[in-house]
């Protein structure tokens, strides 16, 4: 369960400049923190105690943000058309910018 505090920081992330979201986001924005955090958890694994909080922290508002803005990217394509008309396709494995910023505290993985 995510912790207050990660929700508002998940909130202001995803919806800046906003005063408040609509009850609906606000449950959804909790489920994607709430899939972000075991997901983060389980990429670190045994070695999570080595990664420093705010690190993790940084780690699950990334991966719950991408959860969050691939309702809006379904299969991957964005609704929103690129500069030239074409549609822009977006990542589909929300952790990608969680292995960046956790790879320097998660051991190498060799075969």
């Amino acid at each position: 369960m995510a912790s207050p505090e990660l929700v508002t920081k998940l909130t202001a992330y995803v919806s800046p400049g906003a005063n408040s979201v609509s009850a609906a986001d606000a449950a959804f924005i909790e489920d994607c923190l709430d899939e972000a955090i075991a997901l983060v958890d389980n990429l670190c694994g045994t070695a999570i105690d080595r990664v420093p909080m705010v690190v993790l922290h940084r780690a699950y508002i990334s991966t719950g943000s991408e959860l969050y803005n691939q309702r809006s990217a379904p299969q991957g394509i964005s609704q929103f058309a690129a500069p030239d008309g074409s549609a822009m396709r977006v990542r589909t494995d929300p952790l990608v910018p969680a292995r960046v910023i956790l790879t320097p505290f998660l051991p190498g993985g060799f075969a």
